[in-house]
C-alpha cells in the first residue's frame, strides 16, 4: 500500500461533518496508508507534522509527529481562518508561505512522490496571480496591485466602484467595496491597524455584476458545475430571491463559452483539483486547497461532484 498524507482542517478531526473532504478520507481509507494532517499542526522548525488515523464510527485518534515523507500528499485545507499568530507568526502571509514551502521542498526533496495540489498550482489559486495575466486574453476580471493609497484613489475615480481582495482568503473574509473617499479612508486604517502591507495583501478589481458560476475540476477536467442568482455579497444582506441552480448545459452556448475560458487558465495554473469561479462573464477567481464539491440551494443539494474526485484520489493512491 502506498503512504498517504492528507491536509484537512482541524474542524475534521473534532467531528465536523466536511462532507467532501469525509467522503475522501472514506474513499481512501482502505485503499492506502492514509495519515491525516491538521493544517495547524505543523511544525515548521523541526519540519514535521502531527498525523491522525481513522478510527471506528468515522473518528480520529492521534498517531504522532511524523515528517512530511509519502508516496503522495493532497493537501485539502491551506487556513487562511487560522490565528497565525497564536502560531508564531507576525502576518498571515508568513504562515501560508511556511505551509507552501514545506510542501514545495518534501517533493523537490524526493520525500513526495506526488503533491495533489501543487505548491506552484496553489500559488496561483491567490488573487494577485490574475494581475499577472492579461485579463482580456485569459477571461479574468482585470485585477491590479498597488504600491501606494495615490493609486488605489485613481483606480476609484476611474472605476468608481472597486472591491478591495485579500490576496490570501475564502468565502468573502476582509472583501471590501469601495465606492467613496469615506470608504477608502476606512479602508486604510484597516489596513494599518492590522499592521498589513497593501502591496503584499491585497489586490483590487472593479467591481462586476452577474450570477456567480462555479465549475469543479479535476485533473483538468470539468466535472460538474452551478450558477447563483441573487447571491449574497459581503456588503449585502441576504436576498429572499436567492436560488442556485445545476451549471452543466454543454449544449448551452454561455455555458460552452465559460468552459472554454476555464478550461484554458485551468491548464495554465496547473489546478488538479479544486475550481474556476465566475463572476458574470468574467472570471472571479481560482480556488485549490479546501474546495467544497458540493452545492446545496437550503437544505437540497444542487449538484454532487464528489464521485470523479474520490475516483481520481483513489487512482493517485493505487496506481
Amino acid at each position: 500500500m502506498k503512504r498517504v498524507l492528507l491536509t484537512v482542517n482541524p474542524g475534521l478531526i473534532e467531528g465536523k461533518r466536511f462532507q467532501t473532504v469525509r467522503s475522501m478520507v472514506t474513499g481512501l481509507h482502505d485503499k492506502c496508508d492514509l495519515f491525516l494532517l491538521p493544517i495547524s499542526e505543523y511544525d515548521f522548525k523541526k519540519n514535521r507534522v502531527n498525523a491522525y488515523r481513522r478510527v471506528a464510527h468515522g473518528k480520529f485518534e492521534r498517531y504522532g509527529w511524523i515528517k512530511p515523507e509519502a508516496d503522495v500528499w493532497i493537501v485539502y485545507t491551506d487556513g487562511h481562518w487560522i490565528d497565525h499568530e497564536e502560531l508564531g507568526f507576525k502576518h498571515r502571509r508568513d504562515f501560508l508561505n511556511a505551509q507552501i514551502n514545506m510542501h514545495e521542498n518534501a517533493e523537490q526533496r524526493g520525500k513526495i512522490k506526488q503533491l495533489i495540489n501543487t505548491a506552484e498550482a496553489e500559488r496561483h489559486c491567490l488573487k494577485s496571480w490574475f494581475c499577472e495575466l492579461d485579463a482580456q486574453k485569459w477571461g479574468v476580471i482585470p485585477t491590479f496591485k498597488f504600491s501606494n493609497w495615490s493609486e488605489v484613489h485613481d483606480f476609484l475615480k476611474r472605476e468608481k466602484k472597486i472591491v478591495a481582495k485579500p490576496n490570501w482568503g475564502g468565502g468573502g473574509e476582509g472583501v471590501r467595496k469601495l465606492e467613496s473617499e469615506e470608504d477608502l479612508n476606512n479602508f486604510r486604517e484597516q489596513v494599518s491597524e492590522k499592521e498589513q502591507s497593501l502591496q503584499l495583501d491585497y489586490c483590487f478589481q472593479p467591481l462586476v455584476s452577474g450570477p456567480e458560476k462555479r465549475l469543479w475540476y479535476v485533473n483538468g477536467e470539468c466535472v460538474g458545475g452551478r450558477k447563483v442568482f441573487g447571491r449574497h455579497t459581503p456588503w449585502s444582506e441576504h436576498r429572499n430571491d436567492r436560488r442556485t441552480i445545476t451549471y452543466f448545459a454543454p449544449k448551452s452556448k454561455e455555458f460552452t463559452q465559460d468552459l472554454e475560458k476555464a478550461n484554458k487558465l485551468c491548464k495554465k495554473s496547473g489546478l488538479t483539483i479544486g475550481s474556476i469561479d465566475f463572476i458574470g462573464n468574467d472570471i472571479n477567481e481560482i480556488n485549490g486547497a479546501g474546495t467544497t464539491f458540493m452545492q446545496y440551494d437550503g437544505m437540497t443539494v444542487i449538484t454532487d461532484a464528489r464521485k470523479p474526485l474520490i475516483d481520481f484520489l483513489i487512482a493517485a493512491v493505487t496506481e
